[in-house]
């Protein structure tokens, strides 16, 4: 009994000197294999870049290691993407800026561009309507969309699409339609996870399945 006391002494006092450890956030390795990038191909990271008004967005981007890689590969994939404003990044308040600075919070930032990330999909304003629908992102969590009166796509109630329909990434085809693989919608709020409210009620804007995602509509969840 003593013997298995000790064990579990010397077990908690290596936790404690683990939990008193400063957080760090891994940055990314001075050696990572980039994918070459063809001339004529224009990225996410490249739009967004361009845009005097996705400023913020461009450098949030840089702070979870892996980001701005992964947004300047030419995807063979579709995706949509619902970008943040810089006016959507002065409506975050106080505990965004002093939360997302640390690393805990650059974790967060990740998670939190994955939300208005929809891979596999590339849905223009025609995708959606005016009944209220439900659309999974990266994060495997859900937004809400419906098309407004005035012809804009709000997004969880809260954001509307300022600038809807960029259409990005041109890759060598004879078949316009099918070399531009992207879409990207402005939107004027950040979308955030934690505020996801499921409604299994709604229905599903159409998508292409997302791997990792449920994919047995049995389950009350998916």
């Amino acid at each position: 009994m003593l013997k298995y006391i000790i064990i579990l002494s010397i077990f908690s006092a290596v936790q404690l000197v683990v939990a008193s450890e400063t957080l760090s956030y891994v940055a990314e390795p001075s050696q990572v294999y980039i994918a070459p990038k063809p001339a004529n191909i224009s990225t996410l990271l490249d739009f967004i870049d361009s845009r005097d008004d996705l400023s913020n967005l461009s450098k949030i981007l840089r702070e979870p290691a892996g980001f701005a890689r992964a947004f300047d590969t030419a995807p063979t994939w579709s995706f949509t993407f619902f970008a943040p404003s810089n006016e959507a990044f002065e409506h975050t308040g106080a505990y965004f800026s002093s939360f997302a600075t640390t690393p805990k919070g650059k974790w967060w930032i990740g998670n939190l561009i994955n939300h208005h990330y929809v891979p596999n999909s590339k849905l223009t304003t025609s995708n959606f309507n005016t009944h209220l629908s439900r659309l999974q992102t990266a994060s495997y969590l859900y937004i809400n969309t419906f098309v407004h009166g005035s012809g804009e796509i709000k997004i969880n109630n809260v954001a509307t699409a300022t600038g809807p329909d960029n259409l990005v990434t041109s890759t060598p085809s004879e078949n316009i339609s099918r070399s531009l693989k992207g879409v990207i919608h402005i939107i004027d709020r950040i979308l955030d996870p934690s505020a996801q409210v499921f409604e299994s009620d709604l229905p599903k804007v159409s998508q292409t399945f997302i791997a990792g995602s449920c994919s047995n509509p049995n389950i009350a969840y998916c």
